[in-house]
């Protein structure tokens, strides 16, 4: 016998679209889209816009079933400065902090709560730079960046003499692997 386009239609429970795939448009084909992540709570506008762009509408929070790891673990209390003053006060502290790592053979994130921040150091950092060999200028890490690039930075972030300007969105959940050995130290 003859099939009726209709019956095919009826019965057929794949609808595939032949000719074109959007990979990004792939969550939308879905009636639940679930996701899990550690840094829910500290996700940027961009990303919770992301978020929204797919109907992710609610968000549970778990405490972690990892030990917490104090912030500034291994540094005494003396060593950890907390800067109360003007820009200057705090450039100038930061880029003291930066020099005295540099000498070291340290690399450095130095994270700042939003670009408009990072811009300002980055831009008075071109002017008032570390007066040593062993600087040169900063990599930045932000949102503004394609994946390839992104990936790039978060590779050459973590070597010898490496300053690095981070948003507060890759201070957490960014895996920074250390191949340096003189690092390992």
């Amino acid at each position: 016998g003859i099939i009726l386009q209709s019956t095919i239609t009826e019965l057929l429970r794949i609808h595939p679209s032949c000719g074109h795939l959007i990979y990004s448009a792939i969550p939308n084909l879905y009636e639940v889209c679930l996701g899990m992540t550690g840094t829910l709570d500290s996700l940027s506008t961009a990303q919770n816009r992301l978020l929204k762009s797919y109907n992710f509408h609610r968000k549970t929070f778990l405490p972690s079933a990892f030990e917490k790891k104090a912030l500034n673990a291994g540094y005494s209390k003396s060593i950890v400065q907390v800067i109360h003053g003007s820009w200057d006060e705090y450039f100038g502290a930061l880029l003291n902090e930066i020099q005295d790592e540099l000498v070291k053979g340290r690399a450095m994130l130095v994270v700042f709560e939003d670009m408009s921040k990072l811009d300002r150091f980055a831009t008075e950092l071109k002017v008032r730079y570390p007066k040593i060999p062993q600087y040169k200028p900063p990599l930045e890490l932000t949102d503004t960046l394609q994946s390839e690039e992104r990936e790039s930075v978060i590779v050459r972030a973590i070597r010898r003499f490496t300053i690095t300007l981070v948003t507060r969105s890759y201070g957490r959940g960014t895996d920074f692997v250390c191949r340096d050995q003189g690092l390992v130290k």
